[in-house]
């Protein structure tokens, strides 16, 4: 069930102070996070709505900030905004949006948050249950006959296979058969049908290959959105977006990065291999899953994945150009 878990606020900036007014328990985040090595980013996220046309009745904005998990915890976040806005919680997913309603809006809307983020390594500390949403497909990667057959060609339906080993056989095959690439038309929206024609992508595309796999093998897997904090993403357009994937294993949701793998592959080859059952701690997770009906629910339909600013003008979806948004950050 998705609920609204913050209230409009008049003022331009407040502080939140997350995670801390319940005692730690063993099976705490926080606790987890307390034994496990971590760095402490300070992230700086700002996005420009720029005022809609003439004559526009209804403007709405959802800005992803981090979420809160066994491998990652968000301290001293700051907002920033000129309008009221409202923090909102999918307690399904643990996705976080600010969100902001303006009628007859006449300028534009600058929105800016600050957070410390504690991040780990993940090795699979993340705890999960299997879900029927996990197996099923998503809109541009329907798990359908044909990704069956892909699954049966990698005899991924033989019943001695443990979830590691369908894991491992998909990865590689995702790997090897993928190349990174940003050139080719289409890129970048998680198109499994186009990845596999085509076999190029970005990390858009080897996520939704490997996912894909999965699900149709009759494995639990879920799409991981994130800022990337490294210099390999410094450039990458949407400032600094990654995604990568996890699978279910023994109760465990287990880290795999497809894309980082193959373009480590040459240079750093302990690199390319780490990054099956392991992702990096310069991730910060802004959400997780695809096909997202945000809170509170957008008019358009269910959006591809959770990656910055979603805005829509009189219910329709409107675009932010990448100069528009973008982060700064330092390590602790």
């Amino acid at each position: 069930m998705s609920i609204a878990t913050g209230l409009r606020h008049a003022p331009l900036l407040i502080a939140l102070a997350l995670g801390s007014a319940a005692p730690l328990r063993a099976e705490d985040p926080a606790a987890a996070l307390a034994t496990a090595e971590t760095r402490d980013f300070k992230l700086t996220y700002k996005t420009l709505v720029p005022k809609p046309a003439e004559g526009s009745k209804v403007i709405e904005v959802w800005v992803p900030v981090p979420i809160e998990t066994f491998v990652q915890q968000v301290k001293q976040l700051t907002i920033s905004a000129p309008i009221p806005y409202e923090v909102t919680l999918d307690t399904a997913t643990g996705n976080r949006v600010i969100h902001l309603r303006v009628e007859n809006p006449q300028a534009d809307i600058a929105i800016t948050w600050d957070a410390v983020v504690t991040r780990a390594a993940e090795v699979g500390q993340e705890p999960g249950t299997s879900d029927p949403s996990f197996l099923k497909g998503d809109r541009l990667a329907p798990v359908d006959d044909t990704a069956r057959a892909h699954a049966k060609e990698l005899k991924l339906d033989d019943p001695k296979l443990s979830a590691a080993a369908k894991a491992r056989i998909i990865f590689d095959y995702v790997v090897s058969k993928t190349e990174y690439d940003k050139v080719e038309p289409g890129w970048g929206q998680g198109d499994y049908a186009r990845v596999c024609r085509v076999g190029k992508g970005n990390c858009s595309d080897f996520a939704a290959r490997f996912i894909t796999l999965a699900r149709a093998s009759g494995l639990p897997a879920r799409w991981v959105s994130a800022i990337a904090l490294s210099e390999d993403h410094a450039s990458c357009e949407g400032c600094g977006y990654h995604c990568y994937a996890h699978y279910l294993d023994g109760g465990r949701w287990i880290p795999v990065d497809p894309s980082d793998s193959r373009r480590a592959a040459e240079k750093h080859p302990d690199k390319a291999a780490w990054l099956f059952g392991n992702a990096e701690r310069s991730n910060v997770i802004l959400s997780v899953g695809r096909d997202i009906t945000l809170v509170p629910a957008q008019q358009a339909g269910p959006i591809n994945f959770l990656a910055g600013p979603y805005v829509e003008v009189d219910g329709k979806p409107v675009s932010i150009d990448a100069k528009n948004r973008g982060y700064e950050f330092k390590a602790l």
